[in-house]
């Protein structure tokens, strides 16, 4: 989990070598005429350096975020005069920049500099890029598509709690540690990807490659979040910021879908307190703080320490909770209150069925993949794969059966194309082995069409489960309450396909269109004559606000025209 090359690490001792034994020259600066340069050196990036709650985040400063936008548009020289910056800190803020913002992909890690001449104030500063300027932009446009496919996940509107979780899981479940760092083969290791735009585009990164991304997502989402390097450990993670605190998060040991634990996020190192990650859930899971930490921040909340540590699972978000398997329960969790409400004991268990059943063992732990499709909740026992309705919360459906007799289900996803749904399932022998061997399943299904308010959506429904809309039925004008009544069809155990179509009453609420603008009256009525068809009941009321709103409607159109005729008599005259 090497976050720099070794050749930049022994360039990092001799800098700072360099930095104790530098005795400056302070000459006084000349009047009248341009100081000048002295000779350009070159610089590695140094280990990042530690704050505390009270000291500020580089990351914050002026002179970081000067720095930070100008590398951004790749100049080849940046002029720091008016900073007044030494050349250590110079390095600190070069350094938070290489091991803190995944948008510089592009830097390789080193720069250059010069200084005033007789003194130890930086003048200008080149950094080294790894690619062709003139190819950064497609590379950055790129990098951003690939981030907002991510981000448009997330609800903006949940509480940060909710974004980081989601996050943590989205990237611990989806992208794989890089062993080739590991390789013998120099030129195997040197392919290990380290940066956060590479990591987007091959799906793998060592754990700097994961603490950028998680830290570039996150910021974007409003959620304050630093990088945490440690060079005991030879690895980097994350401190986030929920509410008034910070707490660390690492999301490169969380990743159990690597191992070959499919559909399953650890949460050990999950929000958690410096006191609880230097002792960890056991001596060799652990972040012993006399390797070494470098962080710029403390984090003395231990408000969540070990509250996750038996979620084995991400946290699934649907639009009637938040759900998790935790020490082998079926759980929800509601982060206003932070509690968490088992739904059922699964009573799962993976045994060794021994030699022609004789013997074996069971294997300690819970290894059940949990996925949310078309409304219901899927996971995985040893041999079999559940289908579980949260809403009805009647019995699991099973939806297929392993019949191999050497290995065990350890692990599983699941995924649709709108007609079927396919479970890849990860067989071991031994869950330590990391040897996995995948069988896939295709359930076919019958496709279910809800219509509400004229939009059509699509769930696919298994055979023996029960077909239900998987969505909201909030509407897109607030003219009128709405309640909904009823489908049209009883909704039964599906044996073919079928079409619903909501009902729902229309009633006239408070709104006053008055006090808004014009544009978002026309927007709001016209909103409701194209809702209006659908209602079943509360008819005639609608129809009566909406007519009295013609006249509303009409205004606003006259007023356009009387600002268009205005427009182009001002520009071609009465012509």
């Amino acid at each position: 989990m090497k976050t720099v090359s070794w050749s930049v690490g022994k360039r990092i001792a001799a800098l700072l070598i360099a930095v104790l034994l530098l005795i400056p020259l302070i000459t006084p600066f000349g009047t009248g005429t341009a100081p000048a340069a002295a000779e350009t050196e070159e610089a590695s990036v140094p280990a990042l350096l530690s704050g505390s709650p009270d000291s500020g985040l580089i990351t914050e400063s002026a002179e970081y975020l000067y720095l930070l936008q100008k590398v951004l548009e790749c100049k080849t020289e940046i002029s720091v005069t008016d900073l007044h910056l030494d050349v250590e800190r110079l390095g600190e803020l070069f350094s938070m920049l290489f091991y803190s913002e995944a948008e510089l992909f592009f830097l390789n890690g080193r720069y250059y500099y010069s200084c005033i001449e007789g003194s130890n104030v930086v003048q200008t500063i080149s950094p080294v890029y790894a690619y062709d300027a003139a190819e950064v932009p497609a590379m950055l446009a790129e990098f951003h598509a690939l981030t907002n496919e991510i981000l448009a996940k997330v609800d903006p509107k949940t509480s940060d709690w909710e974004k980081v979780a989601f996050i943590h899981d989205y990237v611990a479940l989806h992208y794989d540690y890089d062993h080739r760092v590991y390789s013998k083969d120099e030129n195997v290791k040197a392919q290990a990807v380290y940066d956060a735009y590479n990591m987007l585009k091959e799906k793998i990164g060592v754990c700097q490659a994961y603490s950028l991304l998680t830290r570039d997502l996150l910021k974007k989402l409003g959620v304050e979040c630093e990088c945490v390097s440690c060079d005991g450990l030879n690895h980097e993670w994350n401190i986030v910021k929920i509410g008034n605190a910070w707490y660390h998060m690492d999301v490169t040991w969380d990743d159990r879908d690597d191992k070959g634990f499919y559909g399953q996020v650890s949460h050990e190192f999950f929000l958690a307190s410096d006191s609880y990650f230097d002792v960890g859930v056991s001596e060799d899971r652990s972040h012993h703080s006399e390797t070494g930490w470098v962080s710029p921040v403390r984090a003395t909340n231990g408000k969540y320490d070990a509250t996750f540590a038996d979620v084995t699972t991400p946290f699934v978000y649907t639009t009637d909770g938040i759900y998790a398997i935790s020490d082998g329960k079926l759980v929800t969790y509601d982060p206003e209150t932070e509690t968490f409400s088992v739904l059922r004991d699964l009573g799962l268990s993976w045994r060794d069925s021994g030699v022609f059943g004789i013997g074996g063992g069971t294997w300690n732990g819970t290894y059940a993949g949990l996925w949310y499709l078309n409304g219901k909740l899927y996971w995985n026992g040893s041999k079999k794969v559940y289908s579980y309705d949260p809403v009805t919360q009647a019995e699991p459906t099973v939806i297929c059966t392993y019949n191999g007799h050497s290995k065990l289900i350890f692990g599983m996803r699941a995924s649709t194309d709108g007609s079927a749904v396919t479970f890849t399932l990860a067989l071991m022998a031994d869950p330590n082995s990391g040897n996995v061997t995948e069988e896939v399943y295709t359930a076919g299904g019958y496709v279910i069409t809800w219509n509400v308010a004229g939009s059509t959506y699509e769930t696919v429904c298994l055979p023996g489960e029960t077909p239900r809309y998987d969505g909201s039925l909030e509407l897109p004008s607030n003219l009128f309450d709405y309640t909904f009544v009823q489908w049209d069809k009883t909704v039964r155990s599906a044996s073919a396909n079928a079409t619903y179509t909501a009902q729902f009453r229309m009633d006239r609420n408070e709104t006053t269109l008055e006090d808004k603008t014009l544009r978002e009256q026309y927007r709001l009525i016209r909103a409701a004559i194209l809702l209006l068809p659908y209602a079943n009941t509360g008819y005639a009321e609608a129809s009566a606000r909406i007519a009295e709103l013609d006249g509303i409607s009409a205004d606003f159109a006259s007023r356009v025209n009387a600002v268009n005729a205005a427009f182009n008599g001002a520009l071609f005259g009465d012509d």
